[in-house]
């Protein structure tokens, strides 16, 4: 009896096409599907399907296009665009994730990625584009991203909560940097803890300090990630005027908004500041902080 390997010795494009000839060699039917290839391969029809793009995509590799099975195929792939698109269309979306598209379709990821070979090839056909996540951020892009889902929530968010919207960041990213989802969350808190702007002192202590200036200092327009995060959270992640929250009410966007305009002199400090949902902050009549 003879004993072979029931794996590859090498897993690099030449080795895994002459794996894909001589499993075609064994198919006596004209069309080679992924099941067929599998049952008698050493190595598995995903594999093949990740590293060309689709199993059509690997068949053309290998110079065995005629091969590829066209019937129901198709239409299957046009069921699913028309999917995506209505999903996208649902959320309001030009950037949809594979999670929110299952979650919204009824359809796993199988059928996606046996027609597509992945899922930035499906947005691609269906003419939108793919989620950031998986992106090298900066360490402040992280912590700007953090904010966001945190205020979206109204309290630190889950690790798996960041691969959903509105998070643009995803998990890995932040377990790549700090090791666990944990110390991820550890560092914004010292983050926010460490810097904490001259701003968040009271305007009576600031009036204090600056008396023997001409003029008090007023801060920039732009109000700091720390001082964002301590108006959040000193303000329970709600809105002021109307108690309006996004873990409330989906669709509730918040604004930080300086009480008296910056425009007219208001200064960029804690007591000057208020956390306004996005319908109050418009309807005041006056331009956004």
């Amino acid at each position: 009896m003879r004993f072979e390997l029931e794996h590859l010795d090498s897993y690099d494009d030449e080795a895994l096409l002459a794996e894909l000839h001589r499993v075609a060699a064994l198919i006596p039917t004209p069309k080679i599907t992924r099941d067929q290839f599998t049952a008698l391969a050493k190595v598995h029809s995903s594999t093949l399907d990740k590293r060309f793009g689709g199993w059509k995509n690997t068949l053309e590799k290998a110079g065995l296009g005629q091969r590829f099975d066209t019937s129901g195929s198709q239409k299957d792939r046009e069921e699913i665009l028309v999917k995506i698109k209505e999903t996208a269309e649902k959320l309001q979306k030009s950037v949809l994730t594979l999670t929110e598209f299952k979650a919204h379709s009824g359809i796993g990821g199988g059928p996606v990625r046996r027609i597509f070979g992945s899922w930035k090839n499906a947005l691609a056909a269906a003419n939108l584009t793919q989620s950031a996540l998986g992106k090298r951020y900066t360490d402040e892009e992280c912590f700007e991203n953090m904010l966001s889902v945190w205020t979206h929530y109204g309290r630190p968010p889950q690790h798996d909560e960041m691969n959903e919207s509105p998070s643009i960041v995803g998990s890995k990213a932040y377990v790549r940097r700090w090791g666990t989802w944990r110390k991820s969350l550890a560092a914004f808190v010292q983050r926010v803890n460490t810097e904490i702007p001259e701003q968040q002192q009271p305007l009576q202590k600031k009036e204090q300090d600056s008396e023997k200036s001409t003029e008090p200092k007023r801060g920039p327009r732009d109000i700091p990630l720390a001082l964002r995060y301590y108006i959040l959270k000193r303000d329970h992640f709600r809105c002021v005027s109307c108690g309006a929250s996004p873990a409330i009410r989906m669709g509730v966007l918040l604004h930080i908004d300086h009480i008296h305009p910056w425009a007219l002199g208001g200064a960029t400090v804690a007591d000057n500041l208020r956390t306004l949902c996005e319908a109050c902050n418009l309807g005041k009549g006056t331009s956004p902080a």
